[in-house]
């Protein structure tokens, strides 16, 4: 079964706002406050004082809500790919390659399939669904 995105959102929108996805990493106590100090530069007393209540997330910087929501969307895709992510990345590359071939041979639909192939690249959950589909062969 294929993920159907809403053209007009990107990604990012479908998984939520940056407020939703900060709110879900904090409270998801299977991510440690080691990674995401690591993966956001939020010192290790400010995690926590997020995650206890003792500061509010509500009323944290945009700043810190954002680097928390990209911390949450990372997560998402390791979930997603698992350790795969060097055969991901090679993916990626090499449905460019096929995608920028084939325009080549077709003069008539070559803006169409770099729309196309631009589209698809610039939407990760749409990458790993083709990822996934590809691995189903």
């Amino acid at each position: 079964m294929s993920v159907l995105i809403n053209s007009q959102n990107s990604w990012r929108d479908d998984l939520g706002s940056d407020m939703d996805k900060a709110k879900a990493l904090l409270a998801d106590t299977e991510i440690s406050g080691a990674f995401i100090t690591n993966t956001t530069g939020i010192n290790q007393a400010s995690i926590s004082n997020y995650r206890t209540g003792k500061t509010d997330v509500k009323k944290a910087k945009w700043e810190i809500i954002t680097k928390l929501a990209r911390a949450y969307e990372a997560n998402w895709i390791q979930e997603q790919i698992g350790g795969e992510m060097i055969e991901f990345v090679n993916f990626i590359r090499k449905f460019s390659e096929a995608v920028s071939n084939m325009a080549k041979t077709d003069d008539e639909m070559a803006n169409t399939i770099e729309l196309l192939g631009n589209m698809a690249i610039s939407d990760i959950i749409q990458l790993i669904v083709l990822y996934k589909n590809s691995c189903n062969k």
